[in-house]
């Protein structure tokens, strides 16, 4: 669990978007589908982003057009920055 940066804990790597997994509408709006932060389309990160946000009072403010991979990771931390706790899963070592 990757918790608080004020808290001793570590902000995410690039790697991490990999396990953190979020259920999201597809892009159609017909259903839903797991993905990674990685997998989201620019339109399912954004719109995620914004929400978590605003659940816990943070303003985040995504660009449009395309968010990169650093995009995405500069926005996961500015959450954990501002005492966001955003769960991965876990990995094979740490199985």
């Amino acid at each position: 669990m990757i918790v608080s940066h004020r808290r001793g804990y570590r902000e995410f790597v690039e790697d991490d978007l990999d396990f953190l997994y979020v259920v999201v509408p597809t892009d159609d709006g017909t259903n839903t589908e797991l993905l990674t932060a990685r997998q989201m389309s620019d339109r399912q990160f954004r719109e995620w982003i914004v929400a978590k946000g605003k659940l816990h009072n943070v303003q985040i403010l995504p660009t449009f057009g395309r968010l990169g991979v650093d995009t995405r990771l500069a926005l996961v931390n500015r959450l954990i920055r501002n005492g966001v706790h955003i769960h991965l899963a876990p990995r094979a070592a740490d199985a």
